[in-house]
């Protein structure tokens, strides 16, 4: 019941060869990679040629299988979750702004727009906080962000990537069980949601250690017990 791109998985052995069930464009990656490597505006084909040939670059070059889904057109959301069992809580969500030169390329979130700030991908797509979406939409977006988190049995933290095509169906396109939490990288999706809460770097550490610490322990650590009343029993 969770929303993703259709999609076929290639190995060395696969005949790659018409993908029946699947529309064009697709957008071909390596399963066993992260942080967006693998992936390039190459990544997109829209047809059979480019489908082998890119699937016989990534085996050449990556280890693993490879994946190639229906490319989703529309909007990137990026929902950071924390929590566990019944307890999962939704950040603001972070959205990714293609503009610039993305007018005459794919919407991909490519590895040089992630880490390359020589490449012009780099700086024409942009990480924004807060994201406007009717209240409908944020319903169905946290809901299907948080079923992927139970369904994958993700605990404590994880981002959940979704794309939104042009007629506001939802499909999870990535689940990050690690994801990225670079204070120093002002383009982080997780610290941007955490920074629109108003916490800082360190109060959103420390509620990380501490839903982690109540999973592990049933309880939520003394410190930050102590530091709460301190908190409520300041008077001015």
């Amino acid at each position: 019941g969770i929303g993703t791109p259709e999609f076929r998985i290639f190995n060395r052995r696969s005949r790659i060869g018409p993908v029946r069930g699947l529309e064009y464009p697709l957008i071909v990656k390596p399963s066993g990679q992260h942080a967006g490597i693998g992936i390039s505006q190459d990544s997109v084909v829209i047809d059979e040629a480019e489908l082998e040939e890119r699937v016989k670059y990534l085996l050449k070059n990556f280890p693993g299988e490879v994946v190639a889904e229906e490319f989703i057109d529309g909007r990137e959301i990026h929902v950071t979750l924390l929590g566990n069992g019944r307890y999962v809580v939704a950040l603001p969500f972070c959205e990714l702004e293609f503009g610039g030169e993305f007018v005459d390329n794919w919407d991909v979130y490519t590895y040089d727009a992630k880490w390359n700030k020589e490449a012009w991908e780099y700086w024409d797509v942009r990480a924004q906080v807060p994201v406007r979406l009717k209240k409908d939409l944020e319903k169905r977006v946290t809901r299907l962000a948080v079923a992927a988190y139970r369904a994958f049995g993700c605990r404590d933290i994880a981002r959940m990537d979704i794309r939104m095509d042009l007629r506001g169906r939802l499909y999870i396109v990535d689940v990050n069980m690690s994801p990225s939490l670079n204070r120093f990288d002002d383009q982080d999706a997780t610290i941007k949601s955490a920074q629109a809460l108003g916490w800082s770097y360190e109060e959103f550490i420390e509620t990380l250690i501490a839903v982690t610490y109540k999973r592990v322990y049933g309880r939520l650590p003394t410190r930050l017990m102590e530091r709460s009343f301190l908190l409520a029993q300041r008077v001015s």
